[in-house]
């Protein structure tokens, strides 16, 4: 017998009669969180990570703070990812600041200070935004700029992974988009010594707008 067949034997041996554990049994007795809890708990995750959450009221003052965010950025350059509300932005964009669309050629993109792309749902537990393909042309936006804004209905702001995750789930049990992005504060490497860096592969910082009176229909 040589070594290999005898480790695999071992662990055969090792592993005989061993049973797996139970799984938990689920807290049917919690309460799903208040709108309010969500939002708090969504806010509290996001400032851990780094990132910025702020409630405006509708579509049209969120496009106002997002001007006025470009404006205080600096930006020469925006991304906007195809939702079509965000043609408002050209209302309060400031001066010498130029719009972006989705399907600008790459090397323009890559120019942009700033992108702005709205989310399908948010995650209060884990602080998390997932941007579905379906929905939006976002990836370029959401991942080449320093800076992401992101606006999110908060309506679509559920309490848990489970949850976001039944929502994500078509008819069939298939995904309701090709591509699902998650996002979890402004973007991380560890390099092998474990020397944390923020945004290498993505962006520096990540603001959030909630928007609390979402007129989509």
């Amino acid at each position: 017998m040589n070594a290999r067949d005898a480790i695999l034997g071992a662990v055969r041996d090792g592993l005989r009669g061993a049973s797996a554990p139970p799984l938990p049994e689920p807290n049917a007795t919690s309460a799903p969180l208040s709108i309010e809890e969500r939002i708090a708990r969504f806010t509290a995750v996001q400032q851990k990570l780094g990132g910025v959450v702020e409630v405006v009221a509708d579509r049209r003052a969120a496009c106002a703070r997002i001007g006025l965010l470009l404006a205080r950025q600096g930006a020469a350059v925006a991304a906007l990812s195809d939702a079509p509300w965000l043609a408002g932005v050209a209302d309060y964009a400031p001066v010498g600041c130029e719009l972006l669309a989705a399907d600008a050629a790459r090397e323009r993109l890559l120019q942009a200070d700033v992108g702005v792309t709205g989310a399908q749902w948010g995650v209060a537990e884990t602080g998390t935004l997932v941007l579905a393909s379906a929905a939006e042309r976002h990836r370029l936006a959401s991942l080449l700029p320093a800076l992401h804004l992101v606006v999110l209905p908060v309506r679509s702001l559920l309490g848990t992974l489970g949850e976001a995750f039944a929502a994500m789930q078509g008819a069939a049990g298939a995904p309701v988009a090709r591509t699902l992005t998650f996002v979890t504060g402004p973007s991380r490497t560890a390099d092998i010594e474990l020397t944390l860096v923020v945004g290498v592969h993505g962006p520096k910082a990540l603001h959030v707008l909630l928007v609390a009176d979402d007129d989509a229909k």
